[in-house]
């Protein structure tokens, strides 16, 4: 019997702002589970992303891809 892997991927990202220095000088920058930059998707063809996205910053936030 063939086996296939589960064609769904499931993230859960937290968005807060915090500290980043991405050019050596000291700025606020948005973070993803406390990172900057955000974590990287690995995925093929036909994967199903689902990423629940809680928002933590006083204000509506938007990501596009």
């Amino acid at each position: 019997m063939f086996n296939a892997e589960d064609p769904y991927r499931f993230f859960t990202w937290n968005v807060t702002y915090g500290d980043i220095y991405p050019t050596g000088i000291h700025q606020q920058g948005i973070l993803i589970n406390g990172h900057f930059p955000g974590p990287e998707i690995y995925s093929v063809t036909n994967d199903n992303l689902i990423i629940n996205v809680f928002n933590n910053l006083p204000e509506p936030f938007l990501i596009s891809w």
